[in-house]
């Protein structure tokens, strides 16, 4: 392996291939389209990347058996770097005949196992015992004692080094080789865990180096998304009727409509009473109407009638006329229901044949893209010291949010604070959010994602150090929240470390 301030280089021998894994040296992530050249012995081969991220070129080109030292040359658009290995590629097996079996010197070259070389040893003791007689009470004790302990060695486990991430294939990496001989992800002896970079690359992981920032500490609040009070309009009848649609059809809930559209028509219908009232007096002006018009004639016979009186008359039928025609207007005619402002229809209570009247809400429109979000405050909030605020819901990205105003009174034990969307919203109206708000006074420290905070199984909160390429690090950490996604570390981690900020719950759960 190697590292550099740019890059993380692991490589692993296995079927005489060897693997290449380049990763980013400030968040480990993949490097996919570099170019990595292989040198040896005077030898440079360039390795072939893969489609899983990978490099590769055959382990035969640039190393030999026994300990190799590699050096790779690594371009990666404007970055170049330099970086230096060993490899340790496993030797030929010795010769079988060296200790067959059925040859007399394959007998004297096997080395006695130290099970068999006790029993030996305990048969001697034995039988010594017998010829000396020594059967006293206390010998027999001992003798069980020196079978049983004997026992033990003879039948008992041989103690072998456990899986290592150093063994046939040559992947020796240092500290972890002590603990076995195997690429599976484990915990170590000293409470690391060892996790190989392919296991990396399948789960995610991601880490970065933190430093010192100030922050201000936020309030979490139950919200829901209201409709914009500026931005919302309903539609109602003016007068009691049975409605019909428009073009055959209603404006349905999600259309857009524009500010004068049309959304359906309610003809008008009147009581016994008011047709009775109306047909009185319509008759009415029908009677002023023929009056009007016979004295308008009467003074147009005589020229001894001043042509203001003759126009004061011309008036007064004109008038009367409009009035006769709008009565009928309103008994024929039907009236038109028309959006307010522009905007995309959120509820609609409009059905064929229905009869409405003027209280009835047949429409409401609303302007989707800036809502408000109603937050529920259950401590004392002091606006004047709210600071940047955002709603939060899973799987979206959070929405940054203005605040508009503060309720005077409870509601629910709880102060309603109202927010605008800051942009364009993806928030439907009537979701439930949570509220991030910055208050109080600014904390410095260090400021990970809540993520990277994990417990161990003695019940501490840890974060997890990337001291060496497969190498990670429990350390414990006292931390205060920041936010629904972040924390501020208070002890336990310095500037300037590196810590695993993603899938650090699966490294937690190695053993």
């Amino acid at each position: 392996m190697g590292t550099s301030e740019a890059f993380q280089l692991v490589g692993i021998l296995k079927n005489d291939l060897l693997t290449i894994y380049l990763d980013r040296e400030q968040d480990n992530s993949p490097v996919l389209d570099a170019t990595v050249e292989v040198s040896a012995d005077g030898k440079t081969v360039v390795a072939e990347a893969t489609s899983d991220g990978t490099y590769t070129l055959p382990a035969a080109t640039v190393a030999k058996p026994g300990e190799n030292v590699l050096e790779f040359s690594i371009t990666d658009g404007q970055t170049f770097d330099l970086l230096g290995g060993t490899l340790l590629v496993p030797g030929e097996k010795s010769e079988h005949a060296a200790h067959d079996p059925t040859s007399p010197r394959g007998w004297l070259d096997r080395p006695i196992p130290a099970g068999w070389a006790a029993l030996g040893g305990i048969i001697v003791l034995v039988a010594g015992s017998l010829i000396g007689g020594l059967f006293s009470r206390r010998a027999m004790l001992a003798h069980i004692l020196v079978l049983f302990a004997s026992g033990a060695l003879l039948f008992g486990d041989p103690a072998t080094a456990g899986p290592g991430h150093s063994g046939d294939e040559g992947h020796a990496h240092g500290p972890e080789s002590a603990d076995g001989a195997s690429d599976s992800p484990r915990r170590l002896s000293d409470g690391s865990v060892f996790l190989p970079k392919p296991t990396q690359r399948l789960i995610e992981v991601r880490s970065r180096y933190v430093g010192a920032e100030t922050v201000r500490r936020a309030i979490r609040m139950p919200g829901r998304v209201i409709s914009n009070p500026n931005h919302t309009a309903i539609v109602q009848s003016t007068v009691d009727g049975r409605i019909t649609p428009y073009n055959g059809k209603f404006a349905q809930v999600g259309q857009k409509v524009r500010a004068g559209e049309v959304l359906g028509f309610v003809q008008p219908v009147m009581s016994e009473i008011d047709r009775s009232d109306f047909e009185q007096t319509a008759g009415q002006l029908d009677q002023e109407i023929a009056l009007a018009i016979n004295r308008l004639e009467q003074f147009r016979k005589f020229s001894t009638f001043p042509a203001e009186r003759i126009r004061t008359a011309e008036i007064e039928v004109a008038n009367l006329e409009r009035r006769r025609a709008a009565m009928a207007q309103r008994k024929r005619g039907n009236e038109p229901l028309t959006a307010p402002i522009d905007g995309v229809i959120a509820t609609a209570q409009a059905v064929i044949g229905q009869v409405v009247s003027p209280k009835d809400v047949l429409f409401q429109i609303v302007e989707p893209r800036s809502p408000w979000i109603e937050a529920l405050a259950y401590e004392t909030v002091d606006v004047d010291q709210l600071g940047a605020a955002r709603a939060v819901v899973n799987n979206l990205p959070p929405e940054n949010l203005q605040f508009v105003s503060r309720s005077p009174s409870l509601a629910q034990h709880a102060t309603a604070i109202k927010f605008q969307a800051a942009d364009p919203s993806r928030l439907d109206i009537g979701r439930q959010v949570t509220v991030l708000a910055e208050t109080g006074k600014p904390m410095s420290g260090i400021v990970i994602p809540r993520a990277a905070v994990v417990q161990a199984p003695n019940g501490e909160f840890v974060v997890f150090r990337h001291i060496e390429p497969e190498r990670f690090e429990p350390k414990p950490v006292q931390f205060v929240d920041v936010d629904g996604e972040r924390v501020l570390l208070t002890a336990g981690i310095e500037a300037g470390e590196k810590i695993a900020v993603q899938s650090a719950a699966l490294i937690n759960q190695i053993r």
